[in-house]
């Protein structure tokens, strides 16, 4: 089904010649072709139903994107939104449907999406689909690119114990994780913790360590993260 999937996202070039609006209606026919069943269920929890503060989301709201196959554009102003829990990125033909009616995308190293100014490409583990995922693209750098990996940490739901108290909802609390990809393709995981961060940066440590120190750098903020990994491709 995904070889058929994927057959189908070049068929899509022919829908060029359509007018506009023959276009969108297309562009919502080739969607459908290749959507899957979304996963609705967490640990037998349905988030759908599910009572929770947080998001399972990157963002909760469908934003208008674009889809990509092999660096091309086969389709924009798509609504799009990513599950980090599930790991998916859903979609909906247009933003009038109901969320509750959205699907997942085929996930494929071939297919890259863009939501807003963020991009997502989806790598694969020992060659397969199954155990691979999601990452946001921070950083094409010269030599070492930088990739951003949406976690979710998940606190269940805890009722009422007595009259005189309420139930607690489920959580969800971001979790990110960023890596370092190097040339070879490996990932190397930059460690959260202020002392340990530079051992990353693998024979840079010190200058790294420095460069932290003296540009008063946070490491929690993912901007400054993106600076030290500029700076780090300057230096190897």
């Amino acid at each position: 089904m995904k070889k058929v999937a994927l057959t189908l996202l070049f068929s899509f070039l022919f829908f060029q010649s359509y007018s506009q609006r023959g276009v969108a209606n297309a562009i919502t026919e080739y969607l459908l072709q290749f959507q899957f069943d979304k996963t609705t269920k967490f640990e037998d929890i349905d988030i759908e139903t599910l009572n929770y503060v947080g998001s399972p989301y990157e963002n909760q709201n469908f934003l208008a994107g674009e889809i990509y196959h092999n660096n091309k554009l086969i389709a924009d102003n798509i609504p799009l939104r990513y599950n980090a829990l599930m790991d998916e990125m859903e979609f909906k033909p247009t933003f009038e449907t109901p969320d509750s009616e959205s699907s997942a995308l085929m996930k494929s190293p071939e297919v890259d999406v863009r939501i807003g100014a963020k991009v997502f490409i989806f790598v694969p583990y020992q060659g397969g689909v199954e155990k691979g995922g999601y990452f946001q693209v921070l950083l094409r750098g010269e030599k070492i690119d930088l990739f951003k990996k949406f976690n979710k940490k998940y606190t269940p739901e805890q009722k009422a114990q007595t009259s005189m108290s309420k139930d607690i909802p489920a959580r969800f609390r971001d979790n990110p994780v960023y890596y370092l990809v190097l040339q070879n393709g490996r990932f190397v995981e930059i460690p959260s913790r202020a002392r340990n961060f530079p051992d990353a940066f693998i024979d840079r440590e010190k200058e790294i360590k420095d460069f932290i120190k003296d540009n008063k750098l946070d490491i929690k903020d993912e901007n400054h993260i993106i600076q030290i990994v500029i700076y780090y491709n300057s230096i190897i």
